[in-house]
């Protein structure tokens, strides 16, 4: 039974540090946080967008629910990135809807 507990700790440990180094903080200076996210369906619905492909939005168009409904959703695969500012606009190009998860 030892074994059981201490593997039990150990995996909360490491769910626990996983969770820290997936959620959002602090960009590093020059640089903004988006959510990368790949749909694994063309027209999947979540957080009140629909996703195609493989979408970038920029973090501080979430709120904290609708991050946590798209990351934990079975359907999206979501990786928080870092991008140089300048970049921001180019690759998620919200003047053509491309790129952005709306329709």
């Amino acid at each position: 039974m030892a074994t059981a507990n201490k593997n039990k700790t150990a995996a909360a440990a490491a769910a626990a540090k996983t969770a820290l180094a997936t959620s959002p903080g602090d960009p590093a200076p020059g640089m903004r946080q988006v959510l990368q996210v790949i749909s694994k369906r063309d027209g999947f619905r979540r957080a009140g967008r629909e996703w195609h492909g493989t979408t970038l939005v920029p973090l501080d168009e979430l709120n904290r629910e609708k991050y946590e409904q798209i990351v934990h959703e079975p359907m999206l695969v979501a990786q928080l990135m870092e991008v140089p500012e300048e970049h921001v606009a180019e690759l998620t190009d919200p003047g053509s809807g491309e790129g952005t998860g709306t329709a």
